[in-house]
């Protein structure tokens, strides 16, 4: 299983640049950057560390094709592609802020975002892209500059439904904060709509976002892992429930607001919620503490592995070039 990082959107071109350079230099596999609506363009951050690096993959997650037109999407990735030299990527899903900012209605969404996969994966390509659906449609499309290796085309995609439409016109699915009580179910599943579609597991790419805390210093890390709880699978029952009792369970249910507010006021304090269950969830959806974690760390991303994840996408959050340090000296050897 390879590793990634995902960077937060607070950080400077100039900054992805550094940052991809000291990544690269551990042979992390890529790294992405995350596409949010109060943040700097995810495609154009990337253009400096383009130039500033040679082998590490380079990707904007994730990019909804409520935002953004499917060959728009397909101009910017194969443009960041080329700069590149053939190490682009992007993770098309259904979610993100973007639309919710812009107020647009998702509608269709399973089939909106396969047929924007599937314009995308062509238009990459340089082909025609001639497309009727029943979302999209396109009249006449082709970018005769796009040459050599194409950019590698990832779905966010979860659930059963959206897995089966990943299958069908994807290289590979970035899961969203898989947790080991939910890792069977969904690689079933996935091996399922690989075999139904008549795809090798061995030519089809898992990738999975998880949230990366581990620091020196332990209660910081901790702290940082409790304020983004609730961006954790957006604490959906299907993440919290395994985790925890039922009477936990809905202490979880009843205070999501305090871990909204605990979320947006960067504050690792989550009113009326125990610091047991607190404590739980952080285990269960993160990977945090301190460097004497990490081997138990390591148990679990090997148990990923094992049940067929290709790829790891490291969540990082404050001090990134100190987490990209802790990844490259402590984590990644004991992951070979």
């Amino acid at each position: 299983m390879q590793t990634d990082v995902i960077l937060e959107a607070d950080v400077t071109p100039a900054q992805v640049a550094e940052l991809a350079q000291i990544a690269e230099g551990y042979g992390i596999r890529g790294l992405w950057t995350q596409n949010y609506s109060t943040g700097r363009d995810p495609f154009m951050s990337l253009m400096p560390a383009a130039a500033a690096t040679r082998r590490i993959l380079l990707g904007a997650v994730v990019i909804s094709p409520y935002e953004m037109h499917p060959l728009k999407i397909a101009n910017m990735v194969s443009t960041l592609n080329e700069a590149s030299n053939g190490r682009g990527m992007v993770v098309i899903g259904g979610g993100g802020e973007w639309p919710g900012v812009l107020k647009v209605g998702y509608g269709r969404r399973v089939t909106g975002v396969g047929e924007a996969i599937g314009m995308v994966h062509r238009a990459v390509r340089g082909q025609v892209v001639k497309w009727d659906g029943k979302v999209y449609s396109a009249r006449y499309f082709r970018s005769p500059w796009v040459k050599g290796p194409p950019p590698i085309i990832y779905a966010g995609a979860t659930g059963p439904k959206m897995l089966d439409m990943a299958v069908r016109f994807a290289d590979g699915t970035m899961l969203s904060d898989m947790i080991e009580p939910m890792l069977p179910g969904t690689m079933k599943t996935l091996h399922d709509a690989l075999a139904r579609h008549g795809r090798k597991p061995d030519a089809f790419r898992v990738n999975n976002f998880c949230a990366f805390h581990v620091k020196k210093d332990r209660e910081a890390s901790f702290r940082e892992a409790r304020r983004e709880l609730m961006v954790r699978g957006w604490l959906g029952e299907e993440w919290y429930e395994p985790l925890l009792t039922p009477e936990e369970a809905q202490v979880v249910a009843t205070h999501k607001e305090a871990f909204l507010t605990a979320f947006r006021t960067r504050s690792g304090d989550i009113k009326g919620v125990a610091p047991e269950i607190c404590a739980k969830l952080v285990e269960g959806l993160s990977l945090a503490g301190d460097l004497s974690d990490l081997d138990r760390h390591v148990g679990r991303l090997k148990k990923f592995a094992a049940a067929g994840m290709t790829e790891n996408a490291l969540r990082l959050h404050d001090d990134p070039a100190g987490a990209l340090h802790i990844i490259g000296r402590e984590l990644l050897p004991r992951l070979r």
